[in-house]
């Protein structure tokens, strides 16, 4: 990024796109070439930085933490699956879950969910680090508005717990006392509480002076909580209808009408929720180019996958332990993950030149 120049953060809804599309690859393969492709192209984004909301605002992603969840991941399965043709040795004993065979085949698989899980902790960390929180909570549906005030309080009441620990340490040693062991730190349990009580105290009395108490006035209340327990009657009906010996026609469609229950009321729910965007932010053209990719590898993995029926991605070590397949296209394809960072890669370049 060149200095002086400052990149107009993405929106919203292309990071949630962008995350999405990795967990949906992350669900639909434990080929680890392809996962390690999708994990660079995850951390070359992450180290880029400075393309979202708060860029900057939280500490980068502890890359020493991958090797441990890999390594964890290898250990772990090698020692309680004992399973596999290429044995590396032989626990004695009668050790419950670790005695037996170690096979290198436990350890790719271990090893291999190890990527997985680090995948999806660079991903999150990325998407925190990019979308603010009030991005987020207006990407919800309106009919989770009260969750989506209760997350907002939880979320932000951490750091505010932490800043006031703070504030209370340094007050603490400005008096002079000792706050080295155990003991002495329970003597900040007491002014924590106080303070936690008194921010509640006023949070509750804002919320209740700008309306938050104020309940919806639905009109047929009682009429849409019924339709909701119909439509979760159906959907049990349609469930047990497979053990009835029904034809499966009839158990689809009962859930199609649970489903359409469900979604009517959603709606409903919805334009009951009124709100005022103060500061709205624009979808723009770069915005679309940084999230074309992502949809672009989404799409065609799920039509790969559910109407195709071709299984680009399978990988298992079992039952004995071979070289994973990989295709050019398919990393190809994944490289559509790094679009955020090309798009700002080459705005900034514009804006040199």
């Amino acid at each position: 990024m060149p200095e002086g120049h400052t990149s107009t953060p993405f929106h919203g809804w292309v990071w949630l796109t962008w995350m999405t599309t990795i967990l949906l690859c992350v669900s639909l393969t434990r080929n680890p070439l392809y996962l390690v492709v999708v994990w660079l192209c995850v951390a070359i984004v992450h180290a880029a930085g400075g393309m979202g909301e708060l860029a900057g605002g939280n500490t980068p992603f502890p890359f020493w933490l991958s090797l441990l969840v890999i390594l964890v991941g290898a250990v772990f399965n090698a020692l309680t699956v004992h399973v596999g043709e290429r044995i590396i040795f032989v626990l004695p004993g009668n050790l419950p879950f670790l005695s037996g065979r170690v096979t290198w085949e436990a350890v790719v698989y271990g090893a291999t969910n190890g990527i997985a899980l680090s995948v999806i902790l660079l991903a999150f960390w990325v998407f925190n680090r990019n979308v603010a929180i009030s991005s987020f909570l207006r990407m919800l549906p309106r009919a989770f508005h009260s969750v989506a005030i209760v997350a907002s309080i939880a979320i932000t009441f951490v750091p505010l717990l932490q800043r006031e620990l703070e504030q209370i340490q340094e007050a603490q040693v400005i008096r002079g006392n000792d706050l080295s062991g155990f003991r002495n730190k329970l003597a900040l349990l007491l002014p924590l509480l106080i303070s936690s009580l008194e921010h509640a105290f006023q949070l509750a009395e804002v919320m209740t002076a700008r309306g938050f108490l104020k309940s919806s006035e639905l009109t047929h209340a009682a009429i849409w909580r019924g339709a909701f327990l119909g439509g979760f009657g159906l959907m049990l009906g349609g469930w047990l209808s497979r053990f009835w010996g029904l034809p499966g026609w009839a158990a689809n469609l009962l859930f199609v009408a649970a489903l359409a229950i469900f979604g009517i009321v959603f709606l409903v729910e919805s334009r009951q929720v009124h709100f005022t965007v103060y500061r709205s932010t624009r979808f723009r053209l770069r915005d679309a180019l940084a999230m074309s990719g992502p949809v672009l590898l989404a799409v065609f993995f799920v039509f790969h996958r559910f109407v195709f029926g071709e299984q680009l991605l399978d990988y298992t070590p079992y039952p004995v332990l071979t070289r994973p397949p990989f295709k050019p296209l398919v990393a190809c394809l994944l490289l559509g993950i790094l679009n955020p960072f090309l798009v700002t890669l080459f705005q900034s370049h514009d804006s040199v030149s």
